[in-house]
């Protein structure tokens, strides 16, 4: 597996660049990107920022493996054909400032349903269905993978909706970005939902949380077991990015923490990693 780091823990705190920067001097070399403001604005087509960035990214050797949007600012599956048009504008904005990046992928969430009206979930997927299609082409149209994430408030939050929607819209080269902290928020058993979806795998993101709760904790503070999560991973044989997406004051600390408590619990990775030395 490849040990990644994820910069939503930096969006209030540091620019893309700043926290790329950190990240790589950590001794990081994948690395997952939110496109949210005042981060990174996906909106903006500022090329002499995107020239600073290749720089970056080529200087240090890293590995831009998705690119995300911020799900509280859009959503696929609203009754709304103006939010829909908005948020499909989003992540056309986004595959665009990908693939300025070199960036592999785009991660994708399923909208979200409506939690007090379980019937309009039915309606709303007739909005989230075209949506997706609309971006799945443009992205291959740069030239990008797609990603679709288990969201704790999407339309597809769990593993087996995640499964059956692509396989019955039949997207053989959609992949998943399995979060196992949203899977614990909707109380779906993490190691079920990655043994369902293990064909599809392409990113698994690591956070912690306690049990029924939607957080994305430092790894460790919570009560996910990452020892089974491992060894589940191992089971299927999966070689893939692993990436640590921790909310925390001190978000680099926060990543460090969570790579070296991972190595010590037995999990390997490839190529040279952060300073994980035991504390």
């Amino acid at each position: 597996m490849r040990l990644a780091a994820h910069t939503f823990g930096f969006v209030w705190q540091e620019s893309a660049e700043a926290a790329l920067k950190a990240i790589a001097s950590a001794g990081f070399r994948h690395v997952q990107l939110m496109a949210a403001p005042p981060h990174f604005d996906p909106w903006r087509d500022d090329a002499a920022r995107t020239a600073r960035l290749r720089e970056l990214i080529a200087r240090y050797g890293l590995e831009l493996l998705a690119g995300d949007l911020a799900s509280s600012d859009i959503n696929l599956a609203s009754a709304s054909t103006e939010v829909v048009s908005f948020s499909v504008d989003a992540y056309k904005r986004l595959i665009a400032r990908c693939a300025e990046l070199g960036v592999a992928a785009v991660c994708v969430g399923s909208g979200r349903r409506h939690a007090l009206l379980a019937k309009a979930n039915d309606r709303v997927m007739e909005s989230f269905r075209p949506a997706f299609r609309e971006i799945v082409a443009e992205a291959r149209r740069h030239g990008l993978g797609v990603g679709l994430e288990n969201h704790p408030h999407g339309l597809l939050a769990d593993a087996d909706s995640i499964r059956g929607f692509i396989e019955e819209e039949g997207y053989r080269d959609v992949t998943v970005i399995y979060d196992v902290a949203n899977a614990v928020a909707i109380g779906e058993d993490p190691i079920e939902g990655l043994a369902a979806l293990a064909p599809s795998l392409s990113i698994v993101h690591l956070s912690d949380s306690p049990a029924g709760q939607w957080r994305h904790d430092p790894i460790g503070s919570g009560g996910i077991d990452f020892d089974a999560i491992g060894r589940e991973l191992r089971r299927q044989g999966y070689h893939g990015p692993v990436a640590l997406e921790i909310l925390s004051e001190t978000p680099l600390q926060g990543l460090l923490d969570g790579a070296r408590k991972l190595v010590e619990g037995g999990w390997t990775f490839e190529g040279p990693l952060p300073a994980v030395k035991s504390a």
